[in-house]
């Protein structure tokens, strides 16, 4: 058996190496919103509110 690899193989496998690498770059590269940024500021919160039907039963 030959112990030389066929070059298209090699080829395939530095492009298919070159994308990954492509590809870890491009999502070290993205940046997150922080959790605050994705709160829209202009909507109405409704902290500390009570559920529709009225409030629950005491125990």
């Amino acid at each position: 058996m030959s112990e030389h690899a066929n070059t298209g193989d090699d080829r395939l496998l530095h492009e298919s190496q070159q994308a990954i690498d492509d590809a870890k770059a491009a999502a070290a590269e993205v940046i997150e919103p922080e959790e605050d940024d994705l709160v829209d500021e202009d909507l109405p919160v409704a902290d500390h509110a009570e559920p529709a039907d009225g409030p629950a039963p005491a125990a």
